[in-house]
């Protein structure tokens, strides 16, 4: 009996319904399969993911449903370079075992045990459920080129030690960044967007001048955040962004100034 379950497949992807036999495992080779599906139902099979290294087809594990988490730290030198956790139910797993990883996609926060750091492969970040006023995802990534994070409607900052060098592209939803020291240590940041459905305001205010350092920052839309300061010394930096959106009576900057754009946003308390 085969508990590879075509019916599901999209993609290439294959349902692991029970125990993987040696057919099982020649028949997704043989088919080229890109990707297998992991959940509750996958009972043995998800107790021992060595079968994987003889699908070299393969590129993606999904884990989803109410799963314990097989040893994930099996996939080092197999073909597969994406993870996607699909469910904020699965048992967690330690951060060294996803050492492998070049893509993750996580809906549960909590699935690294050790926070979402030292991961030296990875170069797309996706986080969900993004908790607490502080964040250190990302920290000691040194090939990290993409992070984007969504969280709980929170106010919060990064605790990096060791910045992520090579990210380009952050992305924060439902989440309001206090401060941008960490992300200025980002030098090679080109695209920086923060989205909520409205300005915080009677509180903090951001303080945007340290991105004025940073030489490549070319796409720039941070008004759904807080109030800003700084924004004349960004207005002049080097920083070849064509224009910077802000909250109409929320900055300290010229409403003349070429660069800068007002617009009326939503507020909150």
């Amino acid at each position: 009996m085969s508990f590879v379950d075509d019916s599901a497949m999209f993609s290439r992807t294959a349902r692991i319904t029970g125990p993987m036999t040696p057919d099982d495992t020649r028949r997704l080779a043989g088919a080229g399969y890109e990707g297998v599906l992991l959940d509750h139902g996958a009972g043995d099979a998800a107790s021992d993911l060595r079968w994987i290294a003889d699908v070299p087809s393969l590129r993606f594990v999904e884990v989803t449903g109410k799963i314990a988490t097989p040893s994930l730290a099996v996939l080092e030198g197999t073909s597969v370079r994406s993870l996607i956790v699909s469910t904020n139910q699965a048992r967690p797993v330690p951060t060294e075992d996803l050492h492998w990883a070049e893509h993750i996609h996580s809906e549960s926060f909590d699935f690294a045990a050790d926070g979402w750091v030292g991961l030296p492969r990875l170069g797309n970040l996706v986080l969900g459920r993004v908790a607490g006023e502080t964040v250190t995802a990302g920290d000691g990534c040194a090939a990290l080129t993409s992070l984007t994070l969504q969280g709980k409607g929170q106010t919060f900052l990064f605790e990096w030690e060791s910045p992520p060098a090579k990210l380009e592209r952050m992305h924060l939803i439902r989440l309001r960044c206090r401060e941008v020291t960490a992300v200025s240590a980002c030098r090679a940041l080109r695209s920086l967007h923060i989205d909520n459905s409205a300005v915080l305001t009677g509180g903090e205010v951001l303080d945007v001048s340290p991105l004025a350092a940073l030489p490549d920052l070319d796409s720039l839309g941070i008004a759904e955040n807080l109030p800003m300061r700084g924004v004349p010394r960004l207005l002049e930096s080097r920083a070849p962004f064509g224009w910077l959106p802000v909250a109409k009576g929320l900055h300290d900057g010229d409403p003349a100034h070429p660069r800068l754009r007002e617009f009326v946003y939503r507020t909150t308390t």
